[in-house]
């Protein structure tokens, strides 16, 4: 009896020590839900939300190649951009189906530009245990100028 009574006591107080911290964190909002059709591997760009870049976990992004972005095409799986880019810079987990970055590229003039890149996943995705992947559906760039780093 005195055993159980710890047990329960003892996953009470876990469950609630999970609920507390959770709560309180900052600067850590899931972006997978952020753009309405995400979900379902396409958005309407009229719907289309970027994240705030002040939430971003990698503050102030990272300075990538032209050429590694220009290998994400339709068909690009998370694994191969993971290679080329690296993590999202705000809190998607692998399961999200928009992935956002805040890259930065250097111009002609050796000045660096910042962009907001966001990837949106296909929704076939079953499970790793299908050995299925998420791959790439769609881009889209903010502000809409920096699209030509994905060319």
């Amino acid at each position: 009896m005195k055993k159980s009574v710890y047990r329960y006591g003892l996953l009470a107080t876990t469950a609630l020590l999970f609920a507390v911290t959770g709560c309180t964190q900052k600067n850590i909002t899931p972006t997978w839900h952020l753009t309405p059709g995400a979900q379902h591997g396409s958005v309407d760009t009229d719907d289309l939300v970027f994240p705030d870049p002040n939430k971003a976990w990698q503050k102030g992004g990272s300075i990538v190649s032209q050429d590694d972005v220009a290998k994400i095409k339709v068909g690009t799986t998370k694994d191969e951009i993971y290679q080329l880019i690296g993590t999202p810079h705000f809190s998607e987990g692998f399961n999200a189906r928009e992935w956002d970055y805040i890259l930065k590229f250097y111009d002609a003039d050796d000045r660096v530009e910042s962009c907001q890149y966001k990837i949106i996943f296909d929704d076939s995705y079953e499970g790793r245990l299908r050995d299925d992947e998420f791959v790439a559906t769609e881009f889209y760039w903010q502000p809409a100028s920096c699209a030509k780093y994905g060319r």
